[in-house]
């Protein structure tokens, strides 16, 4: 380095360098140690883990000879008022809604579901070769996926799927 890059980088270094402290051990003042804590908003407590045990500690479980059995009780009626059980409860799903094409599509072996996120619905289909291995989509009954080289779990294939064509070629198949 030439002496005028080396002064300039001295230059730009020292003013950084000033606002740095070190944390030596013994330099830290018990003020400092006492500020409060910026994330939990409290000083920090330190104790340790080999701290005494409190006279009021539990005895270690012990199994007994024989434990009694209670005869089963009826639950307690509870205090909590009917309107705030319900407001705890968990949302009701609403249920898929049984067309004549969901009748027929379940009665045909397929599983009648939502497309997505869409509002759409659609008849799910397992394929009767499905996992086996193609070259082609002439190989499959639907679809010969491009990246595992195997014939479609399912028919429709929704969203974009890289597929291979009759001729082998590699393509992007997208169905919404």
């Amino acid at each position: 380095m030439r002496a005028p890059q080396l002064t300039l980088l001295l230059c730009l270094a020292l003013p950084i360098l000033a606002g740095c402290q070190l944390a030596l051990p013994g330099r830290a003042d018990k003020a400092a140690a006492a500020q409060a804590n910026p994330i939990t908003l409290g000083a920090v407590q330190v104790t340790s883990l080999d701290a005494p045990k409190a006279q009021n500690a539990p005895a270690p479980l012990t199994a007994p000879a024989a434990v009694p059995q209670a005869a089963p009780t009826a639950p307690a009626p509870s205090a909590e008022p009917v309107a705030a059980q319900a407001a705890s409860a968990p949302p009701e799903v609403p249920s898929i809604p049984v067309t004549p094409q969901a009748l027929e599509c379940k009665s045909t072996g397929g599983v009648w579901g939502r497309v997505g996120d869409t509002v759409a619905f659609s008849c799910f289909r397992q394929t009767r070769d499905a996992g086996k291995s193609c070259r082609r989509q002439t190989d499959c009954e639907t679809e010969c996926l491009a990246r595992s080289r195997t014939c479609a779990p399912i028919t429709p294939m929704i969203g974009c799927n890289p597929v291979l064509q009759s001729d082998g070629r590699e393509v992007t198949l997208c169905i919404d």
